[in-house]
């Protein structure tokens, strides 16, 4: 790094002093004269060129930061949890098979395949199902919110593209799952007619 140098002329000649000017702004002085006399580079900050994570106003992170990071990881989570279950729709798919078994118990006149089997099955599919639907929602809200932002930090996109996809996966499963696309529901085999 190069400087210039002028001399400032005094009254006194004895006190004529050397200043070095900061050749990126021509006529400010530098800001560290040891480091130019030894002839250190220690760069300029330009506030027209500031390119500061964080906004120079408020001290905070712009936008694409802790709040769309966090709502990406939430849509990936809710998509993951459309495919493998939750502990919600084991409780309540439990839950659905005592009430079947209570009803088919007290001689209702109940259809005992579906009280036990398709009740539980249909009841863990339809949760499923709502946890992958926000998974879509919350993913693809970001995603359009955060499309053209050139702030957004890549893996922020990433993981809610990622949220959106585990969760349309999780709507078809939950889909075939209610539909019974995937098997049918199981039957009871006739008995043989007596002669």
């Amino acid at each position: 790094m190069t400087t210039e140098s002028t001399k400032v002329i005094t009254n006194n000649p004895e006190e004529e002093q050397e200043e070095t000017t900061d050749p990126v702004q021509p006529g400010k002085p530098s800001l560290d004269k040891d480091a130019d006399e030894k002839g250190l580079d220690v760069g300029t900050y330009d506030d027209a060129n500031d390119t500061d994570p964080l906004d120079n106003s408020t001290g905070i992170a712009p936008a694409g930061g802790f709040a769309a990071g966090a709502a990406a990881v939430v849509s990936a989570g809710l998509g993951l949890c459309s495919l493998t279950g939750t502990p919600l729709s084991d409780m309540l798919r439990s839950r659905k098979e005592l009430i079947g078994q209570i009803e088919a118990g007290t001689g209702g006149g109940v259809d005992q395949i579906e009280a036990f089997y398709g009740a539980p099955w249909h009841t863990a599919a339809l949760l499923n199902g709502i946890f992958a639907l926000a998974a879509v929602v919350i993913g693809g809200v970001l995603l359009a919110m955060h499309a053209g932002r050139a702030s957004t930090r890549p893996w922020v996109k990433a993981v809610a593209l990622g949220g959106v996809v585990l969760g349309a996966i999780g709507l078809l499963v939950a889909g075939g799952m209610y539909l019974d696309l995937f098997a049918s529901a199981p039957e009871l085999p006739t008995s043989p007619r007596p002669n």
